[in-house]
């Protein structure tokens, strides 16, 4: 079996309830994670619940339980926040221990999977193609409007797979922390998502509410954004000498954090309107002019979601990106369209979405689908490039106008064609 299938069914859920580890510990997982595409565990911000006690962490996966120590994980520290070891075999081993000497919680699944996947299991051998082909049983050669039925559907899973997602979030944290999360994240695009991630996470809303209750400036808000993280001094030439020392002599005279932070930025060959020191900047003015309304509430306001103009929101939405405390700020990179749009899609709506859900306003929630269904297509990405070789050249104009069809092709590619389980797909049609 590839280990790859594993992360499926980790993802999907393919699991019986309740969940027992291999010590016997009560098992249950509100968020599986996210997918991890870079160096360390499979899946980043896991939520379960062990033996009555919500944790928040990383997700490690692998066929058999010794394979830990055969990765060499047990001498890694990039490990250390891994919450849970999930394997298909565990053998002798009852838990995982860790780096830093803490031992982690084993869930073997070869006796806990879903009756789906058993039989799947049962009747097929997996042997992922290096080479897949370009003809797809759901996708090609079909008409237009059973293409923008499926992908429309799959696009809505994908929103409401983030409203679960984000639901399990607040568990650990409020409204405005969730939201906060999410939007450093997306500001970091590929390279650096991990990373501002863990900043949010080192830097919690609150901390900084209470900061600026205290007397905190805008400006001392980034720089202890850009000074903490490290990530000012491995960039003095992306500024202005005056504005790099401004920052920093803001950062020495700040009475409210001095602790550096052990992030390991990777900042080579990024451009500047992807860097994250100007994402930073954009952020910190935002952060600043909600700190008396709240992040989500602001956001809400300016968003206007009794606007019947879809269009008109999202103009209103990007423009809380477009403030900075910093002086010369006109200058400087500033978060792009497609970036925000991202934000929108991504983070913002389906947050919104779960806000009105709790306040019981179902018309606030129909606009709200009604936006995400609407907006124009996203900038395309590696993902949707690879799904494109399974539509035809007309169909692949259709998809690139709505963004709800892309997410569908992002849906299908997360769930099934990355694991190559066309089988499975197939027998899931919606």
């Amino acid at each position: 079996m590839d280990e790859r299938f594993l992360y499926h069914i980790w993802d999907a859920g393919h699991l019986l309830t309740p969940l027992k580890t291999v010590s016997g510990q009560d098992l249950h997982v509100s968020y599986q994670g996210q997918f991890n595409t870079d160096r360390g565990p499979d899946f980043h911000n896991a939520i379960i619940t062990l033996n009555g006690e919500i944790q928040q962490g990383d997700v490690e996966i692998h066929i058999n339980g010794y394979d830990w120590i055969a990765h060499e994980h047990h001498d890694d520290p990039h490990y250390n926040k891994v919450i849970l070891h999930v394997v298909m075999n565990a053998g002798n081993q009852i838990r995982t221990i860790k780096e830093n000497g803490e031992t982690v919680e084993i869930l073997e699944l070869k006796d806990q999977l879903s009756d789906e996947i058993r039989k799947l299991l049962k009747e097929a051998t997996f042997t992922p193609d290096a080479n897949p082909a370009d003809y797809c049983d759901l996708l090609s050669a079909i008409d237009n409007d059973t293409l923008v039925s499926t992908l429309t559907a799959w696009g809505l899973r994908r929103f409401r797979n983030k409203v679960r997602r984000f639901n399990a979030a607040l568990l650990m944290s409020g409204f405005d922390q969730v939201l906060y999360e999410g939007i450093m994240e997306a500001l970091g695009y590929e390279k650096n998502k991990q990373n501002m991630l863990s900043l949010a996470q080192a830097l919690p809303l609150q901390q900084i509410r209470d900061w600026q209750s205290d007397g905190l400036t805008a400006l001392q808000l980034v720089a202890i954004l850009t000074c903490a993280s490290g990530l000012l001094d491995k960039c003095p030439r992306q500024l202005d000498g005056a504005v790099y020392h401004l920052i920093h002599s803001n950062y020495e005279e700040q009475i409210f954090y001095a602790q550096k932070l052990p992030i390991e930025w990777r900042l080579f060959r990024i451009r500047p309107g992807s860097h994250p020191l100007f994402r930073l900047f954009a952020l910190a003015g935002l952060l600043h002019r909600t700190r008396h309304q709240g992040l989500l509430q602001l956001l809400l306001n300016e968003t206007t979601f009794n606007d019947t103009d879809s269009q008109a929101a999202f103009r209103s939405f990007m423009q809380a990106f477009r403030g900075s405390p910093l002086p010369g700020a006109e200058k400087l990179p500033k978060p792009g369209r497609s970036l925000i749009a991202t934000i929108y899609i991504n983070i913002f709506l389906p947050i919104s979405y779960m806000y009105y859900d709790k306040h019981a306003d179902s018309e606030a929630q129909k606009r709200i689908l009604q936006y995400y269904a609407e907006f124009p297509a996203l900038q395309e990405n590696h993902i949707t490039r690879y799904m494109s070789r399974y539509l035809s050249a007309s169909h692949n104009q259709m998809v690139n106008r709505r963004s709800v069809l892309q997410q569908g092709l992002i849906e299908l590619f997360h769930r099934y064609c990355h694991y190559h389980l066309c089988t499975e797909c197939a027998a899931a049609r919606v």
